[in-house]
């Protein structure tokens, strides 16, 4: 049975018990870990153009400090934001949505920014005059993504006393993302067929 209990000790350091779900197994994504890609990234600005009644030109804007905050239920998107427009510069603070979730086929956990905006002022006739909010959402398309638990699936062996052995699979179903206060947490419930079973078998039990 020593074998049998390696592998299993092995998998439960890897994967979190989640108890406040009624779920066995999960990964948790710490809200850290994705302000760390942020500072990974390195410095994230642009360079975009506007047209006001006879007035035409360009605005550049660099963000400062950006951030994903986890709360239960809900993700923002947090972020200062520098603006240049001609000899105008101000400062904006940006609050966003984020949308994360997880698709069972492909086995990912989505982290995407929905909206996030910051108002495009400028100087006209002397005065600092609005003309839209700029959504950031454009320049993020491409959403962070993580592994799901669906990786987990895994043959183990039974050494039994009469010195056969005894091999099952054990493998994720029904699994479920939730955002908590400063994490991403997708639970699956684990269930165990016999290895013998046939491998179409094994494959219909993990898309379910």
């Amino acid at each position: 049975m020593r074998k049998f209990a390696l592998l299993l000790s092995i998998q439960l350091i890897v994967f979190q018990e989640i108890k406040s779900q009624n779920k066995d197994l999960g990964v948790v994504i710490q809200e850290s870990v994705l302000n760390k890609m942020f500072k990974a990234i390195g410095e994230i600005k642009g360079t975009s153009s506007y047209s006001f009644m006879f007035i035409e030109g360009t605005y550049d804007w660099t963000l400062i400090n950006p951030q994903i905050k986890l709360h239960p239920n809900h993700a923002d998107f947090i972020t200062d934001v520098k603006v240049t427009v001609g000899s105008h510069s101000y400062m904006a603070k940006v609050t966003g949505n984020v949308e994360v979730c997880y698709e069972p086929s492909t086995n990912l956990i989505y982290v995407e920014i929905t909206e996030a905006l910051f108002p495009l002022n400028i100087m006209f006739f002397g005065k600092i005059t609005k003309l839209w909010d700029v959504n950031l959402k454009r320049y993020f398309e491409t959403p962070f993504t993580f592994e799901g638990p669906f990786t987990m699936g895994t043959e183990m062996v039974f050494d039994m006393p009469n010195n056969t052995q005894k091999k099952i699979y054990m493998y994720p179903k029904n699994c479920g993302v939730k955002v908590v206060e400063k994490q991403i947490i997708v639970s699956a419930e684990m269930d165990f067929i016999s290895r013998d079973a046939k491998p179409s078998d094994k494959i219909q039990i993990q898309k379910k």
